[in-house]
């Protein structure tokens, strides 16, 4: 069995060496020709062709069309000189028809004319139009009676677009004697505070005055403490009085205004003449 398939194997090789090389072309096998001579048949005017160095080559190629290519003269066949080696370049450079490279030249020439004509003029880039510069601007400050008119019309600005901060002041205490009744009292009572060595100084304040200050104090409690050592050292009269009141006060910040908030922040009449000022 294995010596049948063997000889059939070589059977099947020799068939298909002889039909690869042709030699059943008489039997009508065989396969096709890739020469393909009907291509060679089909040239035409052969001898027109002619071996162009490589300086005329490059000379064709640059040389401007100067008349339509069918009046162009047809270049003299001219008879290929042989190569003188096989490293020349030359030896192997078949050049084209002489008005088939004059008519791709003319050809690229119209193409070219033909993009620049048709390529329309850049347009002048647009400016990118400029932000609006905002800024940061406060206001203030304002009384409790203030806000509550100020809030009515910051309530018309869009939410988050402005804030409003609060400060309390501490009030101020001081320990006071008077009011007298003339400077010639004032005088005399300053005397009689010097002779126990008690510095005095002016109430400066216009419902008090002409008065006199023991001290002044930021808070009751240590004014009461004051006011009792005094007593200790003799002295009479006196009492702890508000020289400023605790007050709390507002300021408004923008922190991004544009200018025409600005103008309509500023017509406000609740602003009461405050300006507008920069945060830094």
């Amino acid at each position: 069995m294995i010596r049948f398939a063997i000889v059939l194997l070589l059977l099947a090789n020799a068939g298909y060496y002889a039909f690869s090389q042709g030699m059943l072309r008489s039997l009508g096998w065989g396969p096709e020709d890739p020469s393909e001579p009907e291509r060679v048949q089909q040239q035409v005017k052969p001898e027109a062709l002619r071996i162009l160095t490589p300086q005329e080559a490059k000379q064709a190629q640059e040389q401007p069309r100067t008349a339509p290519a069918e009046t162009a003269p047809a270049p003299a066949p001219v008879a290929a000189p042989a190569p003188a080696s096989a490293s020349d370049p030359a030896a192997f450079a078949v050049a084209e028809p002489a008005t088939d490279t004059a008519d791709k030249t003319a050809a690229e020439a119209d193409k070219l004319a033909a993009k620049t004509t048709d390529k329309p003029a850049d347009k002048p880039a647009e400016k990118p139009e400029k932000p609006e510069k905002k800024e940061c601007l406060v206001a203030g400050s304002f009384d409790a009676k203030q806000v509550d008119a100020l809030r009515l019309q910051l309530a018309k600005l869009p939410e988050g677009s402005w804030r409003l901060d609060s400060s309390t002041s501490a009030g101020r205490w001081m320990v006071y004697v008077g009011k007298f009744s003339s400077q010639e009292a004032l005088d005399t009572r300053r005397d009689e505070l010097r002779a126990l060595d008690i510095s005095t100084d002016r109430a400066r304040i216009a419902s008090l005055e002409p008065g006199i200050s023991l001290g002044r104090f930021s808070s009751e409690e240590a004014a009461e403490r004051h006011l009792a050592s005094m007593g200790k050292k003799g002295v009479s009269g006196a009492k702890v009085v508000v020289e400023r009141p605790e007050a709390v006060s507002y300021t408004v910040r923008w922190p991004k205004m544009d200018a025409a908030t600005k103008k309509r922040v500023q017509s406000w009449h609740v602003m009461d003449g405050k300006e507008l000022r920069s945060c830094s």
